[in-house]
């Protein structure tokens, strides 16, 4: 496939200064070559027109009008006056045409003089006109030589005042040209200093294309949006740069917040102090908006100057629900093993009775282990129908065994299929910390007795489990179910904090009996409806 050329970035930078400073220069002459062609020609008509007045009125040149040889004594004035002027013609004509004084250039039509001269001769103005010669564009002015004879004047002649246009057009050009040469001076200074301001880019976009760029930005949009985590950016001012799609659901923010201050946009004091303080956060759990969330926070800095800061989001309880699988997977595994080990015991007993030639205290043994097992078996299916409750009573039965404790579930226990809104997860937090907490109690008692009791009857789905333990000491009742509070060790003290949640989850609650030496009952009440 054909490599598709791009244009650098340094090369369309110099390119674009040049291309502007071309046009400026070009729009400011052809500004100044039209300002100052009307300025010139107003100039001119205007010192025609006042000349050609002063000169009609001099007493020297009505007094030569009426001497036997005008000419003569006209002649000099018209000339000392041109090279004052600096025009290009002085004509002074007599009113039948004839030409008493010239100073210039050659008449170039003395028909078109005429014409030009007969509205000053009938009603004796003065005015300007544009006329064209030949090949010449010419500005005269024109004034009537009125001399007076005591009571009346007659216009005896004229005054015409003659500019060559083409010498103010090639003076004008001059200057453009002039022009011209100091942009080319404009336009060097422009190149070399667009030059160093495109590599001052390049450095600052790390030597990057645009098109590069655009492809990072892209990949990177993608790679954002994709992510599961909220990610949001926020620079050294405080506005948010970036705010990816799970960002913006798990903070509900439903409007685009890029640009905005994040204290305009996030109202939790707790979270705002976060993103404020600088400092950077691991696994920080913060309340905002009624859920629990995870925050990780790393601060943007080069050459130690703090740039920003990019902060991860993440709700606990997609966490949770993660380790509940992984404890899910964990008590199924110790539930089995209990199993495993206790049939693996059995099974030894069992050959140990053949081997021993005692086959009818091995059959009654079997028959032993096959009514308690009926007898499970009977009161699950009959009594406990919900096959989630019925898969973790079976584990624990198992672990209780193993455990030498006399785990007992109550006849008059009665359980259809639990509400779907009642999931495996939750059931396992709350009835297999509970009965592995009552286990754990009976563990130094004489009498080692645990006892499950589940009922429906009613709005309320009831599990109670009481164990003949020592009992939780008095006045400890409130503190329990608070994290990392236990009476086992350390790293301990989760499983009732856990346990609790759960059941505020589903709108349940919590009764606690307990007396020294008397044990302790967990009843635990569920809602069959949210």
């Amino acid at each position: 496939m054909r490599k598709q050329y791009r244009i650098p970035l340094q090369v369309k930078i110099i390119a674009l200064v040049l291309i502007l400073l071309i046009f400026v220069i070009s729009f400011l002459t052809v500004l100044f070559a039209l300002n100052e062609t009307k300025d010139e020609v107003k100039r001119a008509e205007d010192l025609a027109f006042q000349t050609a007045k002063m000169i009609s009125y001099m007493p020297s040149i009505h007094k030569a009008f009426l001497s036997a040889n005008p000419r003569r004594e006209i002649d000099p004035i018209a000339e000392q006056i041109l090279l004052q002027l600096d025009a290009d013609a002085i004509w002074i004509e007599e009113r039948a045409g004839d030409l008493y004084g010239e100073a210039g250039m050659d008449r170039y039509s003395e028909t078109t003089n005429k014409e030009d001269r007969k509205t000053s001769l009938i009603f004796g103005n003065s005015y300007i006109r544009h006329t064209s010669e030949g090949d010449k564009e010419l500005l005269k002015g024109i004034a009537p030589i009125l001399i007076n004879y005591g009571n009346y004047g007659i216009v005896e002649g004229t005054v015409t005042i003659v500019f060559d246009m083409d010498k103010i057009h090639n003076s004008i050009a001059a200057d453009i040209k002039k022009i011209w040469k100091q942009s080319a001076y404009i336009l060097l200074v422009g190149a070399i200093g667009s030059y160093f301001f495109a590599r001052n880019i390049r450095k600052d976009i790390l030597g990057l294309e645009p098109f590069e760029i655009s492809a990072l930005y892209r990949e990177r949009n993608a790679i954002l949006q994709s992510v599961k985590e909220g990610i949001l950016a926020i620079d050294q001012y405080g506005k948010i740069t970036m705010m990816n799609l799970s960002a913006k659901e798990l903070l509900e923010i439903p409007q685009e917040s890029e640009g905005q201050f994040i204290h305009e946009t996030i109202h939790s004091n707790d979270l705002l102090e976060v993103l404020s303080s600088g400092a950077e956060a691991i696994n920080k759990e913060l309340h905002y908006k009624n859920k629990v969330i995870i925050v990780n926070s790393k601060t943007i800095s080069e050459n130690g100057e703090k740039l920003g800061i990019v902060v991860s989001f993440r709700d606990k309880t997609d966490v949770k629900k993660m380790v509940d699988a992984f404890s899910e997977v964990k008590q199924y595994s110790e539930d089995l093993r209990a199993q495993t080990h206790e049939f693996k015991n059995k099974l030894y007993v069992i050959l140990g009775l053949i081997q021993l030639d005692k086959k009818e205290e091995a059959i009654e043994f079997i028959n032993e282990e096959t009514n308690i097992q009926e007898q499970h078996f009977d009161l699950f299916f009959t009594n406990i129908c919900d096959n989630k409750v019925q898969a973790i009573l079976l584990g624990k039965l198992a672990k209780a065994s193993e455990k030498k404790i006399d785990f007992i579930i109550d006849e008059t226990s009665s359980l259809e299929e639990l509400p779907d809104h009642i999931s495996l997860s939750p059931l396992i937090v709350i009835i297999g910390n509970l009965i592995d907490n009552a286990f754990e109690a009976v563990t130094e008692s004489v009498i080692k007795k645990v006892t499950f009791f589940a009922t429906d009857i009613g709005k309320d789905i009831i599990f109670e489990i009481s164990d003949s333990g020592n009992g939780i000491e008095e006045g400890m009742e409130e503190f329990i179910f608070k994290k990392g509070v236990s009476f086992k060790g350390e790293k301990r003290g989760y499983g009732l904090t856990n346990l609790k949640k759960e059941v505020e989850s589903l709108g349940g609650s919590i009764e606690l009996i307990s007396g020294k030496n008397n044990g302790t009952v967990f009843t635990i009440f569920l809602p069959k409806e949210l």
